[in-house]
């Protein structure tokens, strides 16, 4: 049996790889130095390979805000600006698996008896990769918080499934979630995304401003798209079908609207973070395959050894701060989705015990490694907790009435 103790120590331990991997490798290579430069207001910081100067005012209050953002932009710049191929492959493949855990935090917000779009603000995945509170570094002390407080994470002897579906329903939320939390985070997420990855204009001012303000855009998405379901909500009764919009179902049709919604927000956020994975696998296999088709600066760069395996050695000292994205993101992705992971297992095994099954890590933790490998980590999280939702809701195993003892 995996216990509550065990599951504690494995985050702590993924949390102490993942601050390891982010930030103690960034002080080493010299990249965090090179990032606090674009809090020095004394002279202009100059963006790496441009003629543009890096915006320091975005709101008007210095501290903490327009710091944070200033370093922000300085970090991701070179990311997306394609001066780094390796750091531009791991970004887009970091934005894409990120998704599918946006969907889960907000999702597991409007859970149980205090629904709320603000309840896990707090949530790793919803946290900006250098306010020091990335997924990988800091993820684990909300797991460990989260598998403290969840009525969802009960050991297997105190599950019940009428208690556990109580606290795992949404359907006060329902309507919401099913016809506007993918486009709302599609508009504060992935629009801004596409628009800070459009090509930049290396000696045009205008490029470059527009480019650092659709990266704070992106970087602000939690609250972009609060903004977007609060507008659109009113609308709900124009787009959802009549009947549909009631906050309070019949107690018969609850597991019906909840399944439904968590399907329509599950289902689209499934299908890109896996387009996102494949594409980006295969691309940097084509250069294992293919090597001939490739330069030989993008052979080395996209090679699956380059974009998927961290870094484990200290490079050379950074000249820039993109030096230093590809491995702090490959530590962040590694540690942080561990993290989700982790907790979306312990609530699987909560559904499975509510309805009598036996739950066995080590067929699991294979399970679960396989499907990252195939869908991507984010994409395999997600899986996860939607097979949770239709073994709770969705009818899965009505028809076994044999109960045996959960490991």
């Amino acid at each position: 049996m995996f216990k509550r103790a065990q599951a504690e120590s494995v985050l702590y331990v993924v949390g102490l790889v993942g601050m390891l991997g982010t930030w103690g490798r960034s002080a080493l290579d010299g990249s965090t130095a090179l990032l606090l430069r674009a809090l020095d207001g004394s002279k202009p910081y100059i963006l790496p390979g441009t003629e543009a100067t890096l915006r320091r005012n975005f709101t008007g209050i210095r501290y903490p805000l327009d710091c944070t953002l200033s370093v922000l932009v300085a970090f991701w710049y070179e990311a997306i600006d394609g001066s780094h191929p390796a750091a531009s492959a791991v970004s887009l493949y970091f934005l894409g698996q990120l998704l599918p855990c946006i969907v889960i935090a907000y999702v597991n917000g409007l859970r149980g008896q205090k629904p709320s779009l603000l309840k896990y603000v707090h949530h790793p995945a919803l946290m900006s990769v250098d306010d020091g509170c990335t997924i990988g570094s800091t993820g684990f002390l909300w797991a460990l918080n989260y598998i403290t407080t969840s009525h969802t994470v009960r050991p297997p002897k105190q599950t019940h499934l009428s208690i556990l579906q109580h606290f795992s329903a949404i359907s006060s939320f329902a309507p919401l979630v099913n016809h506007l939390l993918f486009p709302a985070i599609v508009l504060s997420y992935l629009v801004p995304a596409a628009l800070m990855t459009l090509p930049v204009a290396s000696t045009i001012s205008n490029s470059s401003n527009f480019h650092q303000l659709a990266i704070v855009a992106w970087n602000i998405y939690p609250l972009l798209t609060l903004a977007s379901l609060y507008t659109l909500r009113p609308f709900l009764k124009l787009i959802a079908p009549a009947g549909t919009t009631q906050t309070t179902p019949a107690t018969s049709k609850k597991n019906e609207a909840h399944i439904h919604a968590i399907r329509a927000a599950t289902i689209p956020a499934l299908l890109f973070s896996t387009l996102m994975h494949i594409s980006t696998a295969s691309v940097s296999i084509t250069t294992v395959l293919f090597p001939t088709l490739f330069q030989p600066i993008y052979h080395n760069e996209l090679h699956p050894t380059a974009i998927f395996i961290p870094p484990l050695a200290i490079g050379p000292q950074a000249k820039s701060p993109g030096d230093g994205v590809r491995g702090f993101l490959l530590w962040d992705q590694v540690a942080g989705y561990s993290t989700v992971m982790i907790v979306v297992m312990l609530e699987l095994r909560s559904a499975w015990a509510a309805k009598g099954w036996d739950f066995r890590w080590q067929r699991m933790i294979p399970v679960a490694l396989g499907g990252s490998l195939l869908l991507g980590p984010g994409s395999a999280c997600l899986l996860g907790s939607w097979v949770r939702d239709e073994v709770l809701f969705g009818g899965w195993g009505q028809e076994d009435k044999q109960v045996r003892k959960v490991e």
